[in-house]
């Protein structure tokens, strides 16, 4: 089943004709074929977030809960051990990592910051937000904004810098780093391929294994959210998610201009092991 996955995934990298391949996926079983032909054929192109409902069972369901427990109870100790009184999340979502966080943690934080572009999840979260502020805004616009003066004990980010293009993002953290004292990082040490065969075989299996943990709300997950997101990285339309290893994220906090202070095994996640990187500014 990914094997024919696969190669319809070369072709649509390769943008040529993947329908041959997309269709024997499909008619093995092949749950991701069938939303990826959805997608191909739509006239309107659409980005992994342009429909928050399937974000929001994505993220509420398959192995997603264990992972972002996990995330939680890893950043409710950090503020205590920091003792963080003021906080920013670039990212937020809905909430999902932050809130229970700050339920969990003998050391909440005065007040709470956070930014996020889409207007949906922040909808979500405002009623349940602390005392802080929220910005319906790109990273790289609410800096724009930012007055000189304004800082944050900890900047944290939670699976969402790795949304934002390579150049667009290092030019962020070089002036975030003007604001913040630390800045906490969670993101995936996704695999090094030793060649574009390796690389396809791992994304048929994994994308097919995530849209398989979701049940009856699998079209939705994969149709929504999975196939965009797919797309996206095989630039076979505007990228989504520019993720890396988490050696490459040292790498580009250090050319940010950050010192890399630990680096926290989260969980393991069927995608790829997630990892708490804690920078100094």
């Amino acid at each position: 089943m990914t094997a024919a996955l696969a190669h319809a995934l070369r072709a649509l990298a390769d943008h040529g004709d993947a329908s041959a391949w997309l269709a024997k996926a499909r008619d093995e079983g092949s749950l991701m074929a069938v939303a990826l032909a959805h997608a191909v054929a739509e006239t309107d192109e659409r980005g992994a977030y342009d429909r928050p409902h399937a974000f929001e069972v994505f993220i509420r369901a398959g192995g997603n809960p264990p992972l972002y427990a996990a995330v939680s109870a890893a950043l409710a100790r950090l503020y205590e051990q920091l003792g963080v009184r003021c906080l920013l999340d670039i990212g937020v979502g809905d909430g999902m990592a932050l809130l229970p966080a700050l339920g969990q943690t003998r050391r909440a934080p005065n007040t709470v910051d956070v930014i996020e572009p889409s207007g949906g999840l922040l909808d979500t979260l405002r009623p349940r937000l602390p005392a802080g502020k929220a910005w319906q805004l790109t990273l790289q616009a609410f800096l724009t904004q930012l007055a000189p003066e304004r800082r944050w004990d900890l900047a944290q980010s939670t699976f969402a810098l790795q949304s934002i293009p390579p150049g667009d993002r290092l030019a962020a953290l070089k002036r975030l780093r003007r604001h913040v004292t630390r800045l906490a990082i969670v993101e995936f040490d996704v695999p090094v391929f030793a060649n574009a065969e390796q690389r396809f075989a791992s994304l048929a299996e994994r994308y097919e294994r995530a849209a398989r943990e979701y049940g009856d709300e699998a079209a939705l997950v994969a149709g929504g959210f999975l196939a965009p997101m797919l797309l996206g990285q095989l630039r076979a339309t505007t990228p989504s998610n520019w993720e890396q290893p988490v050696a490459a994220w040292h790498e580009e906090l250090a050319r940010a201009g950050y010192r890399v202070a630990s680096t926290t095994h989260v969980h393991d996640y069927s995608w790829a092991p997630a990892w708490l990187i804690v920078a100094k500014a």
